[in-house]
């Protein structure tokens, strides 16, 4: 009878342990950008930097507010700063830019993303803070 308890128990650490792995591979930063659309305002189109901390699956998600967003402009050789924005309460920082390659940075998470812009967009990134570091 103690042998089928501890069996039992053993079964479910392992059931319990494949549970969490499978959900920790899921856990992980991700970027995606959304078109708002083509038409330019004074040859300048909008990008929209939307940053949300994700604290894992009991931490719930909320936006970084107060980041400073870098952006650079592609010279055709390197990438040169060319302005910076705040993210507001939303997690969100806005830029008139022209069209062009740019890299954003957001600095406190020191996380880098190239974007193409030919139209308004919107990046989105959802930061696992847990897998961080």
């Amino acid at each position: 009878m103690n042998r089928q308890i501890l069996l039992a128990l053993a079964l479910l650490v392992i059931v319990v342990m494949a549970i969490g792995v499978y959900e920790g591979n899921k856990y992980r930063t991700e970027i995606s950008t959304v078109a708002l659309g083509s038409q330019q305002t004074d040859g300048m189109y909008m990008l929209k930097v939307n940053v949300i901390m994700n604290y894992g699956p009991f931490g719930g998600k909320s936006p970084l507010s107060n980041a400073v967003i870098w952006v650079y402009k592609y010279n055709g050789t390197t990438y040169s700063f060319y302005t910076y924005n705040f993210t507001n309460s939303q997690g969100i920082a806005s830029f008139n830019l022209p069209a062009g390659q740019y890299k954003i940075l957001v600095t406190q998470l020191r996380l880098t993303y190239i974007v193409n812009l030919n139209q308004n967009e919107e990046v989105i990134i959802n930061y696992a803070y847990l897998n961080s570091g």
